[in-house]
């Protein structure tokens, strides 16, 4: 008799979380890029000659450019109403190393922690002047890290006082329904409440298209951006 209450029990549950997940939609997609990465090259010409100039130690490590997974995210604007979400457990990283920060688009739920290690063999002092969130980091040394919680949506510019062309921009999102595609330009938004939303493509420095989208209960819809 407990096998059977056990095992009904855990039909029902499951069942339940079936139900529930056939409740949302999810939203797929594909970036195409076809313009050259004018940021991309402006941060890379930028390193080279501070590479070359001050910092001789880092004149023979190769760097590997920006991969679109780095440099863009797909995003619902907003969801409406007062609804809150919970941040992640696990902060996520904007990292600085071979002399640049990487991912150079960061995506954040509002109320989320950031780390800013340092993995570079030279210090840096990350610091930004945006509205949504002011700070200074100082300076630190490689093997170190710093963190900023981030209360308020906006865009954070993000910079390096010892390296002037390093920049990077952190997009505090009101809500969790945002990816950063892989590098074949492929995107997954899961778990999406059904709706219609206007869903915004990030790319480098600025959003460069939105798109009106509806999410039905356990369908998908399909949504393409190219820039």
């Amino acid at each position: 008799m407990i096998r059977l209450a056990v095992f009904i029990l855990c039909y029902s549950l499951c069942s339940f979380s079936q139900e529930r997940d056939k409740s949302l939609g999810e939203i797929h997609g594909k970036i195409t890029i076809l313009s050259k990465d004018e940021l991309t090259e402006e941060i890379m010409h930028g390193r080279m000659i501070h590479r070359y100039g001050m910092d001789p130690l880092m004149s023979s490590k190769p760097v590997q450019p920006y991969r679109l997974s780095e440099e863009a995210v797909i995003f619902i604007d907003s969801m409406g109403g007062t609804e809150s979400y919970d941040p992640p457990d696990v902060h996520p990283q904007l990292n600085q190393r071979d002399l640049i920060f990487r991912p150079l688009v960061l995506p954040v739920l509002v109320g989320t922690t950031v780390d800013f290690p340092n993995n570079d063999n030279v210090f840096h002092n990350v610091f930004s002047y945006s509205q949504p969130k002011e700070f200074d980091l100082g300076r630190y040394p490689q093997g170190k890290s710093k963190s900023i919680t981030f209360e308020k949506t906006g865009i954070v510019s993000v910079y390096c006082e010892i390296h002037q062309y390093m920049y990077s921009t952190i997009l505090v999102l009101q809500n969790p329904y945002f990816a950063s595609p892989d590098d074949d330009g492929l995107f997954v938004i899961r778990d999406v409440p059904p709706g219609t939303y206007q869903l915004s493509f990030w790319y480098g420095r600025k959003k460069v298209n939105s798109k009106s989208v509806t999410v039905k209960a356990n369908e998908v819809s399909a949504v393409n951006f190219s820039y």
